[in-house]
């Protein structure tokens, strides 16, 4: 009997052009190698995936928004058993790269296209660079990348468990900077829980965390 190797489909847009970049990532030639997916423009930075030693999936994603590459961990089930899964900009709290069947990627392409289109006309913007900061300075920026990392992390890790949970009973979770640290929120009721970590030292002492109720 034949093993078909599980694919799944990947995209993400050109920080530079702006362009729909689409990939296939088999699970054998992931193992074996650092995949690297980028535009045709030859501008952009690419998008690099890598599997850990742990089985764990490490990407990392040019950003459209503000030109940072953004890194992200998740899991194998969650990357390639997924219907779709969504990877946002921690910072403009937009969708950057899209997992999952190819309709479905399609469709997320093209919502996040208008809402790009919305976000120029808003700002009077003529090229996607006019919405875009001229220059991004790490040290301008808190709280580091590596915490949001880490604690993204952790909430798919407890919602893949169901050991996180919110009143309305039908979560939606998404995450984003506060004051103090990153709060997963439920995109359905509003409901909240705030990690107060401004260091990756800090975010990995949340790693310990069981269960997770949002109130």
């Amino acid at each position: 009997m034949v093993i078909e190797p599980k694919k799944r489909n990947i995209a993400y847009r050109c920080p530079e052009c702006g362009s729909a970049v689409i990939g296939l990532v088999g699970k054998f030639a992931l193992a074996a190698n650092l995949l690297r997916l980028k535009c045709t423009c030859g501008e952009g930075a690419p998008l690099d995936i890598k599997m850990e030693s742990d089985g764990k999936i490490r990407l990392s994603v040019p950003c459209v928004f503000c030109k940072q590459n953004h890194s992200y961990t998740v899991s194998e089930a969650v990357f390639f058993d997924r219907e779709l899964f969504l990877l946002n900009c921690p910072y403009a709290g937009m969708d950057i790269a899209f997992i999952g069947e190819e309709s479905d990627i399609d469709e997320q392409l093209q919502r996040t296209e208008n809402e790009i289109r919305q976000l120029m006309s808003a700002l009077e913007a003529e090229e996607l660079s006019d919405i875009q900061p001229a220059e991004m300075n790490e040290d301008e920026i808190l709280p580091d990348p590596a915490v949001y990392d880490t604690l993204r992390f952790l909430v798919r890790d407890l919602e893949e468990s169901g050991k996180l949970s919110c009143p309305c009973g039908e979560g939606e979770y998404d995450l984003r900077f506060c004051d103090g640290g990153v709060q997963v929120y439920c995109e359905r009721c509003g409901a909240t829980h705030t990690f107060y970590a401004t260091t990756p030292t800090m975010a990995e002492e949340y790693l310990e965390t069981e269960e997770i109720k949002l109130k």
